[in-house]
């Protein structure tokens, strides 16, 4: 188990998130170049790193992408020892006595937004699309044969299609009736889900999931791990 060094007071802070200052020491993670650190203000405490130039990184796009993926681990990492409030990545301080008197001002704010957070955490639900594509055309045909069945091997491919966004639209929508408030990540073409749920009601989720599934056979559904509230901070 690491043990937590104290920053300089100089140095400028990368803060990775925030959690109620812990009772025992937790198990901190390497950060995105070196060891991460803890710096508690009252009930208020703070995961951070020194000596991190966000410059150099973000005008280097592999080591960008590096950085991004271990600012998620890291706080992936915490998460599964204590309730956590994540920041953004890049989210950075000038020097300790910053970060001290922004962690002594934000007290009561970060303390509420722990208590409603309580023992809940982030599932992120991804809808991955079937790959469609026309039925195959009978061996053989010719002329008018032809160009019929190939006016309606394109018809059926348009209803898949159609069918495959109206399947999207009722799992969304099953979901928030279910699930109350989500944020839905609408990409291309992956759709994401985000709710913010007790780890209790992890199990009914998933067993809602495989009927939702049963329902919607031009989709995949994936349910992640539990997440840090990403998306409800």
């Amino acid at each position: 188990m690491a043990k937590p060094s104290s920053p300089s007071p100089r140095s400028p802070l990368y803060v990775y998130g925030l959690c109620l200052s812990p009772d025992q020491p937790l198990d901190l993670p390497p950060g995105i170049e070196g060891q991460i650190s803890l710096v508690s203000v009252g009930d208020l405490a703070a995961f951070v790193e020194t000596d991190i130039d966000l410059e150099v990184i973000q005008a280097d796009h592999p080591r960008l992408l590096t950085a991004v993926l271990s600012h998620d681990r890291v706080l992936c990492h915490l998460f599964q020892q204590a309730p956590l409030l994540p920041l953004r990545f890049g989210t950075q301080f000038p020097a300790l006595e910053y970060l001290e008197a922004y962690l002594s001002q934000e007290q009561a704010t970060y303390q509420a937004k722990f208590a409603d957070l309580a023992d809940r955490a982030e599932y992120q639900i991804k809808l991955i699309p079937t790959d469609l594509s026309p039925p195959p055309l009978p061996e053989g045909l010719k002329g008018r044969d032809y160009f019929l069945a190939k006016k309606q091997s394109l018809q059926a491919l348009t209803e898949a299609q159609q069918q495959q966004q109206e399947e999207r639209q009722g799992l969304i929508q099953a979901i928030a009736a279910a699930y109350g408030n989500s944020v839905v990540d609408d990409g291309n073409p992956e759709t994401k889900v985000y709710l913010l749920l007790s780890r209790s009601q992890q199990d009914a989720l998933a067993q809602a999931l495989t009927q939702w599934q049963a329902q919607a056979p031009h989709w995949q559904i994936h349910l992640s791990a539990p997440l840090p509230p990403y998306h409800f901070v």
